[in-house]
């Protein structure tokens, strides 16, 4: 940056120097007036330092409303002018300047750190005839004050010659031509300094290509054509390096640019002469494809661009490998805004990063935008478990147990559900699979198992009539194979001074099959502590009597399809007396091998009878009770023990 000012302020000097018209204006006038405003004081005393030094008499002040009144008082010949300011930003204080006659003529230039095409466009628009972006060099803030400087004492020369020439028309024409068309010259080589500086900030200072401005004034270009032209299409591909920000911590920041041109370069020897290759930020690069007629078009030169990346780079005698993403959108006329296909692209990249090594690639497809929401709402939902669980937002209901002989109940049934603060109650099928894929089961089995716990304790001790009460709670995969489950159940009964005998895990086939040996050593352990264990949903799977002969078993529950089957309003009699004698082997087999046997799902009195006859020991259903919070099962073994007294009575 300082290297251009240098050649700037030579650039300007010789030309100058060319011209003896204007040595005389500079000659007539070397200093100039010049009022300084920014509300940063460090910055008031170095550009009053710079501009003094040169001659030029400064007086410093950090609002606009001073500005203004400096202005007005004729004292003003030229005004710095920062942006972002308080009580009144720099384009209001320009925009009072230009409507007032008096101080409309006062050059103003923009000093700010605001970079945007769009504020330099806002600061010419309001009056400004200069834009420097902060930081600058103090070669920089020297010749565009010269030149300004310059211009203005030049016009104000023309207004003195256009009087004479009024004077003396005949005699100073062809001289007062001369010198209008020398200081047009002037004013345009200028001009032409300027734009080279505007077009200047649409490279990138790394790789010296284009940058994000450049690569979205060719996609607006583009985009006017394909709604002009409507068989015109383009293309835009986002690529983005992999491990590039672990790369750059092994190498020196010169080095980490060099890989950076490097990559540029490569991708740039993939493309044709009319394609546009920008680094829009860090290791990200934007190539614009013109003209193309389908999308084969872009592919084909983006498994070029990977196949010339995969040779690893030689950066300080170290070989270095670059892998990339690559999204690809086809612009069309369907596009209005170059944002969208910046979208569009992204997500078609976002989708590559999910392949597999190779040709990490994507074309956007709208479908994609559909899957982007399920992912979305995926990871909402598992942002929410978390804070659930911290919440304690999950919260057991419970299904009683009775038995069928004494219809007293014997267990409470432990079942969780996720008291959502926006969406209610939500049960388990809802979190279950999320909760999983997060590893958040064991967490959500141990609140359950704790929770339930010192449910029980409450009930007991409430209820002397209910000191046996047993909890029955179901054991996830999870939970089952985590290293501190064993030591996690010995703290929960140790500290709710629950005996090991009131706690019932039921356990699926599911879960046994899956790891069997681990899951026997694991059923060992609770077996010295006494709790009782239950193989669950048992005659719908597979390997049930595997299950009863090889684990040890306290009970068996019967899948409630199977009591289902049994009394039915219309019902299958071939399939109900299947189901009839099906139930009858396993509770025979079940007491044979000293089991307890549970039926779940009983809705009617048919199938209690039936299910009593058969020698049940135990049954759970909504005949029996639904589904009940803490403070109701209160009330429901209140109400058993009344029924029960009157019965003995």
């Amino acid at each position: 940056m300082i290297a251009l000012s240098c050649f700037r302020e030579q650039y300007c000097s010789s030309k100058l120097s060319q011209t003896g018209f204007l040595n005389t204006i500079r000659a007539e006038k070397l200093q100039a007036n010049i009022l300084i405003v920014d509300d940063t004081p460090d910055n008031l005393d170095l550009l009053s330092a710079i501009l003094r030094k040169r001659g030029y008499d400064t007086r410093c002040v950090d609002g606009g409303r001073q500005a203004i009144e400096i202005a007005m008082s004729g004292w003003a010949e030229l005004i710095l002018l920062d942006i972002q300011m308080p009580e009144m930003d720099g384009y209001q204080v320009c925009d009072r300047l230009k409507a007032d006659p008096q101080t409309a003529p006062i050059p103003v230039i923009f000093i700010s750190a605001l970079d945007e095409l769009a504020d330099k466009k806002k600061a010419f628009k309001v009056g400004g005839v200069d834009y420097i972006t902060k930081p600058f060099t103090i070669g920089e803030v020297a010749i565009r004050v010269a030149n300004q400087i310059t211009i203005q004492s030049s016009k104000n020369r023309i207004v003195e010659l256009n009087e004479q020439l009024e004077q003396k028309v005949k005699q100073r024409t062809a001289e007062l031509e001369q010198r209008n068309h020398q200081l047009k010259q002037e004013i345009d080589r200028r001009q032409q300094a300027q734009d080279r500086l505007f077009e200047m900030s649409l490279k990138d200072s790394i790789t010296g290509f284009g940058n994000r401005n450049c690569l979205l004034a060719r996609l607006k270009k583009a985009l006017k054509q394909a709604n002009q032209q409507s068989d015109y299409f383009f293309a835009l591909i986002l690529l983005e390096c992999d491990r590039f920000k672990k790369i750059k911590r092994t190498l020196s920041h010169l080095a980490s640019n060099q890989l950076l041109m490097g990559v540029a370069q490569r991708i740039n020897s993939c493309l044709p002469k009319s394609a546009l290759l920008s680094r829009l930020e860090g290791e990200e690069f934007g190539i614009f494809l013109d003209n193309i007629h389908d999308s084969s078009e872009a592919i084909a030169i983006a498994q070029q661009i990977q196949e010339r990346l995969i040779q690893p780079f030689l950066i300080e005698q170290h070989q270095i490998s670059v892998s990339v993403n690559l999204g690809i959108a086809i612009g069309s006329s369907d596009y209005s805004q170059p944002d969208r296909l910046f979208n569009d692209a992204d997500l078609a990249m976002q989708q590559a990063q999910k392949l597999p090594q190779g040709d990490r690639y994507q074309v956007f497809e709208p479908e994609m935008y559909i899957q982007l929401q399920e992912d979305t709402e995926s990871a909402n939902r598992e942002l929410e478990l978390k804070q659930a669980i911290k919440r304690q937002e999950f919260i057991n209901y419970y299904l009683p147990i009775s038995d069928l002989k004494t219809q007293r109940p014997v267990e409470i049934e432990a079942l969780v559900r996720w008291h959502h603060p926006q969406e209610g109650i939500i049960t388990p099928q809802d979190f279950i699979d999320s909760a999983e894929k997060q590893g958040l089961m064991n967490a959500i089995g141990n609140l359950v198992l704790r929770q339930g716990c010192h449910h029980l304790k409450y009930w007991q001790n409430k209820h002397h009539g209910y000191r046996d009460l047993g909890i029955c709670i179901n054991l996830s995969t999870k939970q089952l194979f985590h290293p501190n489950l064993i030591a996690k159940i010995d703290m929960i009964l140790r500290k709710t001074k629950i005996p090991g005998h009131h706690l019932k895990f039921d356990l699926s086939e599911a879960v046994i099959i899956e790891q069997p040996q681990t899951t026997l050593e694991v059923m060992q352990q609770l077996k010295k502590r006494r709790v009782k264990l239950c193989l669950d949903n048992f005659g719908i799977g597979y390997s049930s009597l595997t299950c009863l002969h090889r684990f040890p078993f306290d009970e068996i529950k019967i899948d409630r399809w199977l009591i289902a089957q049994i009394g039915q309003q219309q019902p299958d009699l071939q399939q109900e007396a299947s189901a009839a004698l099906l139930l009858e082997q396993i509770i025979t087999i079940a007491h044979q091998l000293k089991m307890r046997v549970t039926a779940t799902g009983i809705e009617n009195k048919y199938q209690l009878n039936f299910l009593k006859k058969l020698g049940c020991d135990r049954g759970q259903g909504y005949l029996i009770s639904k589904l009940l919070d803490r403070d109701s099962v209160d009330l429901f073994l209140a109400q058993s023990d009344r029924v029960h007294a009157n019965k003995l009575s």
